[in-house]
């Protein structure tokens, strides 16, 4: 029987994460609010193995963007999206260093707040499109890297700020979640680099979480590539009642 629960703890969690990386809502700020209510333990390394399983989603789905990246590293695209990892990384680093309470959830009311103001923002945004620039990928980068903040969506965060640089929603979707490859992909390097601590995790749960979060990651991704924008407000409202949920946990 504890083995049986562990496992659905375990799809729970990766239910989770897998459905809330991709739908503007913060997967990181459910975790933690998981974590509050003893569903997940508070592993900052059991965090970055979900990541890790939605990352494979996107690898999947958008395939054919990530190769054309790879053969074509110094395209206008390749390099834009190089040139936004820069300060993405550096506010990575510093959060890190300096504001590890930020990362554990001190404020993460606050960043389920900021996100819905930010989808509210998205849904009277009229874009004028503008081609990619360096300003904008430095812009786009900086937002990136606030979105280290548990509560914050990333994917709502940055979606909705290239709109508001002159991006169009389809390509912005597109390379919001291309992004996160790499910060993902480094973000385990550097807890790997420090050990790995999966004390107190039993193996069926994990498996069943990564599994879980993989496949839940699959469609939500689809679901996010085809139709971002139709429902920021409801999302708004979602998050808006989390930051009050968030307060009383």
């Amino acid at each position: 029987m504890t083995t049986f629960l562990q496992i659905v703890k375990g799809i729970l969690l990766g239910l989770v994460q897998g459905l809330t990386e991709f739908l503007p809502i913060s997967s990181s700020g459910h975790l933690i609010l998981l974590e509050k209510l003893g569903v997940a333990p508070p592993s900052v390394f059991l965090n970055l193995l979900l990541h890790v399983a939605t990352l494979l989603a996107v690898c999947i789905l958008l395939r054919k963007d990530l190769w054309g990246w790879i053969r074509h590293p110094l395209s206008r695209e390749s390099r834009w999206m190089i040139l936004s990892l820069v300060p993405t990384v550096a506010l990575a680093v510093a959060a890190e260093i300096w504001a590890k309470p930020l990362l554990a959830g001190a404020y993460v009311s606050l960043g389920f707040l900021a996100t819905s103001f930010v989808l509210v923002l998205g849904t009277r945004l009229r874009t004028i499109q503008k081609p990619l620039s360096v300003g904008n990928a430095l812009l786009c980068g900086l937002l990136h890297g606030l979105a280290v903040a548990p509560g914050l969506s990333r994917s709502g965060t940055t979606v909705v700020g290239m709109q508001a640089l002159g991006i169009d929603q389809a390509r912005a979707v597109r390379l919001s979640f291309l992004l996160s490859i790499p910060v993902i992909l480094g973000g385990t390097v550097w807890e790997c680099i420090g050990g790995v601590d999966l004390s107190g995790i039993d193996i069926p749960f994990l498996v069943s979480a990564v599994v879980a979060a993989f496949v839940s990651g699959l469609i939500s991704l689809r679901l996010m590539l085809s139709s971002f924008g139709k429902s920021l407000p409801v999302f708004a409202l979602y998050t808006f009642a989390l930051a009050i949920v968030g307060l009383w946990i």
